[in-house]
């Protein structure tokens, strides 16, 4: 009888030590941990950050919030003065879920820098999945002016401001409209027209010039600065006239 127990006792303990070791692995297999995570971006020039909710099921993404916020945490409106991104959100988060990977989810025109912001905090929010960190982030902190320097003077008048450039050898020209709202570049509007003012359209012999032209757009609204505006691989010539009319009119909201 005693030694039946003991055996009964060594079967026991191996059943144990196989099931521990049995979930170790498939934990060790898993990437993410079940739980709700949430991650930021850092804030850009403006204050604007972007906030991420991530739901995991099962190590698969089941749910995806995703929302760019002001430094007092209000979310972009119906008001914002590009558009583009708050209307991007949606399909950045559907893409999320699809790939199942933030490098995956691609850009959308005219949403470039909210596409970036959308990684940042995806990658953020994933990172602390695999810790099983469900701890909401503090708000970031917006960039203030250090002690002893002088906050950046009001630059421009507010108004709308227009400018061209001179017609290019295949008959284009930029046309730039910027609208300056307390002394800030707060809307940009540029196109590329021939001298029937008929803008470049998807038939044009170069497509990254025409494509290009939302992203330059939203990137001086960011940057607040022609010159801060990067180029576009295969947008060269367009970047140069964006700049050079963009330059312009700002020169004219001084």
């Amino acid at each position: 009888m005693k030694n039946r127990t003991v055996g009964v006792l060594v079967v026991l303990v191996v059943i144990l030590a196989l099931a521990v070791y049995i979930n170790a692995q498939r934990r060790d297999g898993m990437q993410w941990e079940d739980g709700t995570y949430i991650g930021t971006s850092k804030p850009d020039q403006r204050g604007y950050f972007g906030e991420i909710k991530i739901v995991i099921e099962k190590d698969k993404i089941k749910d995806v919030d995703y929302e760019e916020l002001d430094s007092r945490g209000n979310p972009k409106g119906p008001d914002y003065a590009y558009p583009a991104g708050p209307k991007s959100h949606h399909q950045y988060e559907e893409r999320l879920i699809k790939t199942q990977d933030p490098e995956k989810v691609e850009s959308l025109t005219g949403a470039t820098e909210t596409h970036g912001r959308f990684q940042e905090a995806a990658q953020e929010a994933l990172r602390k999945a695999k810790e099983g960190d469900q701890s909401k982030p503090p708000r970031p902190q917006v960039p203030v002016t250090p002690p002893g320097e002088k906050a950046e003077t009001r630059k421009w008048k507010d108004g709308v401001y227009t400018a061209e450039t001179d017609f290019d050898r295949e008959g284009y020209r930029g046309e730039i409209a910027i609208t300056i709202v307390d002394g800030r570049v707060a809307k940009v509007n540029y196109d590329e027209k021939d001298e029937n003012g008929t803008a470049k359209g998807p038939e044009y012999p170069y497509p990254q010039g025409p494509e290009s032209e939302d992203k330059y757009e939203e990137r001086l609204l960011e940057s607040q600065d022609p010159k801060q505006v990067e180029v576009i691989s295969g947008a060269t010539e367009t970047w140069e006239r964006f700049k050079e009319a963009a330059g312009d009119a700002l020169q004219k909201a001084e």
